[in-house]
């Protein structure tokens, strides 16, 4: 195992105890999203005081107006009310089918089911009697694809201060690798009502065991052993309500080579600040690394990798109102991985200005500066209130290479020979909106002619 793999190890295992006390303010981990709570919280009546039905009715319109604010500010999908997704979820999660319970997109047309997710710190009882574990799944049909998803697993809180997860999963649905470009509850919105259907999916089968601990404010770690099975996916439906049949891409196969691959792997994945607490009064940050190794002795694999992934966000209020977010994204694959498992700029989430997923390789490099200009809030009379509409100035820069060397390395880490700041690609634009409505223009400043590109989103970019 090389040293950066290494490095990751030891932070798991090594966390100081000390740092998963229970803290007396709220947890930030537990958030508890509309669409993953149980049924009979619904019905659920506080038999210890008397409360009229104007009083119910009050709490209700607090509880609507609180959680419309949190949609507009932070957008559809990072808000996390909805359902928490890979968005409140550790790095491990991706490693898993990640569509919401109820979605809309090419491969399955209008998708109806049930969940409970998995790797949330909240909504846990006793099970057959067994303090904190939780069985978790969901169950759903695809109109289009005409073919059941399902997952089924069970977790298991450990330790008096319940820090640490341990969980195990079998499932048998549509997947995504671009969940981190684009919402996706935004996505099965625009290609329901406009045909523009962003993401491109995959069928997983297969099982997963992991582990994830956390502390109580700052980090949490995680690593994941998959064995799963991928499958090419091909479009099933057109259909769009408002748009044309014809925006809908073609989804492209795993890989040039085959149409089903067996990829066995072990996932190591750590976050510091995840939910983006405030440091101080005008400063936040938010880290995260990722390695997927599918080359370790013993696999049996149709291709083996190493994929390494790195992204810090940094949130800058320098005048009220005002503030200065920075998002810088690498990564690097080597061995031979799959073509879906490769990176991919362009377009919606990464390069603004350019055509989508246009450049690839097997090695990256994002930044993205947005400096955004609005009212302050009347709560901390500081920092933007993004629930009003505010104005955006942004810059993109990127760059892909296909390093030959990584091939025959174990070593994502070898080098970066083709990258400089010459060699970027550079998108900038302006956006108007909240966070859960913003309409933008990019500009490509270095490819391509010039024209610009104009997007709607429901989402932040980060």
């Amino acid at each position: 195992m090389n040293s950066p793999a290494l490095l990751l190890l030891i932070f798991f295992f090594t966390i100081p105890l000390s740092l998963f006390a229970q803290s007396e303010e709220e947890d930030p981990f537990k958030r508890d999203p509309f669409f993953t709570k149980p049924i009979n919280e619904f019905f659920q009546k506080d038999s210890s005081e008397v409360v009229t039905e104007d009083q119910r009715q009050a709490i209700r319109t607090v509880q609507a107006r609180r959680h419309f604010r949190s949609l507009n500010e932070e957008g559809i999908d990072l808000d996390g009310g909805l359902e928490a997704g890979p968005y409140f979820s550790n790095p491990a999660f991706s490693q898993y089918p990640n569509l919401p319970m109820i979605h809309f997109n090419r491969i399955n047309g209008l998708f109806l089911g049930v969940k409970k997710e998995r790797m949330q710190w909240h909504s846990y009882n006793n099970f057959f009697n067994i303090p904190q574990v939780r069985p978790h799944g969901f169950i759903g049909w695809g109109t289009a694809s005409k073919t059941w998803e399902y997952a089924v697993g069970l977790e298991k809180l450990i330790g008096r201060n319940k820090r640490i997860m341990i969980g195990g999963e079998y499932h048998n649905a549509t997947a995504t690798e671009d969940y981190w470009r684009v919402g996706l509850i935004e996505s099965s919105l625009t290609a329901f009502f406009s045909g523009y259907d962003s993401p491109d999916y995959y069928k997983q089968m297969g099982y997963g065991f992991y582990g994830v601990a956390r502390t109580s404010r700052w980090f949490e770690g995680a690593i994941s052993y998959n064995q799963d099975e991928f499958s090419s996916l091909e479009n099933k439906t057109r259909y769009t309500m408002f748009g044309y049949a014809r925006n809908y891409r073609d989804n492209p196969p795993i890989d040039l080579s085959s149409d089903t691959l067996n990829i066995e792997r072990l996932t190591l994945g750590a976050t510091f600040n995840p939910r983006k607490l405030i440091f101080s009064k005008y400063f936040t940050l938010s880290a995260m690394v990722r390695a997927e190794l599918a080359d370790l002795n013993g696999f049996n694999n149709d291709m083996n990798y190493r994929k390494y992934e790195a992204e810090t966000k940094v949130y800058y209020n320098f005048e009220p109102g005002s503030v200065l977010k920075w998002r810088t994204r690498v990564g690097s694959i080597s061995g031979e991985a799959p073509d879906f498992k490769q990176f991919f700029l362009g377009g919606i989430g990464t390069l603004r200005g350019s055509p989508y997923k246009y450049f690839s390789g097997n090695q990256m490099v994002l930044n993205t500066f947005e400096v955004q200009f609005g009212r302050y809030t009347s709560r901390s009379r500081d920092w933007i209130n993004l629930n009003d509409f505010s104005i955006t100035l942004f810059l993109d820069s990127g760059w892909t290479g296909q390093n030959a060397a990584l091939i025959n390395s174990s070593n994502p880490l070898t080098a970066f020979n083709g990258f400089s700041l010459s060699a970027m690609q550079h998108d900038a634009g302006v956006g108007i909106g909240s966070g859960l409505l913003r309409f933008e223009l990019a500009w490509p400043l270095k490819e391509f002619d010039g024209t610009p590109t104009f997007w709607v989103r429901l989402n932040p970019t980060f």
